[in-house]
């Protein structure tokens, strides 16, 4: 009988003592890992958004063979959710909490572990850079009194596991931005129309975050007036000088009549004449642009019976945007050079 007294005693003194040494450790952790991504936040965001495209770079893949992935119904934005199996890992869970686009992602991901299920938050943030976007991964949270010893070694832990996802997603992003055509159609005839428009005169390298804040006003003027729209945004260039870097161009959208806006308002009402143009489509990322452009161009330089308007005023029209595709692969612009059959001997 002493025995088992003396030894409960001693189970008792050890109890006592993990439970002080666990009480003086701290269980909460944060890991994140940044990286550059040289892409724009939309596109990021946009890709990270939807559950499904995490198979194309998540690092979990590389390791573990055994994996299968559950999709909810909803795999993107707000509520969306999935879940694995795992023979090595065990299984769990994840669902989006929010979404503020294209700057964060809030989640919350459940493991199956031997202590029971563990909670962390998982957040995500998006910083616009000159050269793209910095794309912060986070984990964090507490794990419970009995398991706080691990939480030291959470960094160690999860810490490459991120930074191995960003480069993977890094490299999946890239892939999807060099997919691209360009196609030329032709001679085509242009009907022409009414449009509302915002003009500016800027340096060329500021182009991009001018014309998204212009796009956006135009947006807002077209929403809170309630004006029906005759067709997809497009941008008219009415001066580009590359030797001097400048360039002056108007964002506008296709509208059925002419409309009066009030006095002092900088959104106005533009009518193109109907006419001839070269027509290239650029089906792909933004990004490809300038190449596209190079090619129009070109292409149009080459034409026997058609010769380029010097006074013309070319323009792109965007089918689509990365608001309604989400792969940049998808993405399709046109683009217009104003062309005449006044061929010139």
């Amino acid at each position: 009988m002493k025995f088992l007294k003396y030894t409960f005693l001693f189970l008792m003194i050890i109890t006592v003592v993990l439970a002080i040494y666990l009480g003086t450790l701290d269980g909460k952790y944060d890991v994140r890992r940044t990286r550059s991504i040289k892409a724009d936040p939309v596109v990021v965001f946009n890709d990270l958004n939807d559950y499904k495209n995490w198979k194309d770079w998540g690092p979990w893949f590389e390791k573990d063979s055994t994996l299968r992935v559950q999709y909810e119904d909803n795999t993107i934005g707000e509520g969306a959710a999935y879940s694995w199996t795992s023979e090595i890992e065990g299984g769990g869970k994840m669902r989006t909490i929010s979404v503020d686009p294209p700057n964060s992602i809030k989640q919350e991901i459940f493991f199956e572990t031997p202590f029971g299920e563990m909670r962390s938050e998982v957040y995500w943030t998006l910083e616009q850079t000159e050269g793209g976007t910095d794309l912060t991964w986070g984990i964090k949270g507490e794990l419970p009194f009995l398991s706080r010893f691990m939480a030291s070694g959470m960094e160690e832990q999860m810490g490459p596991m991120e930074e191995r996802g960003l480069e993977l997603f890094n490299e999946n992003i890239q892939k999807k931005l060099t997919i691209f055509s360009i196609e030329h159609e032709g001679i085509v005839d242009y009907s022409g129309g009414f449009y509302l428009y915002l003009t500016a005169s800027t340096k060329i390298d500021e182009m991009d975050p001018l014309f998204q804040e212009m796009m956006l006003q135009l947006d807002n003027y077209v929403a809170s007036n309630a004006i029906r729209l005759m067709g997809s945004p497009f941008t008219i260039y009415h001066k580009y000088d590359p030797e001097n870097g400048t360039a002056m161009f108007s964002v506008a959208y296709p509208i059925s009549e002419r409309i009066i806006t009030e006095k002092g308002s900088k959104v106005l009402t533009g009518f193109m004449e109907r006419g001839k143009y070269f027509k290239t489509v650029l089906k792909g990322s933004y990004q490809n642009s300038a190449e596209a452009w190079e090619k129009a161009y070109s292409e149009a330089g080459n034409l026997t019976d058609f010769r380029m308007l010097d006074t013309g005023e070319p323009f792109e029209v965007y089918v689509n945007n990365l608001g309604n595709t989400k792969n940049p692969a998808e993405l399709v612009t046109e683009i217009y050079l104003p062309v005449t059959n006044d061929v010139m001997k």
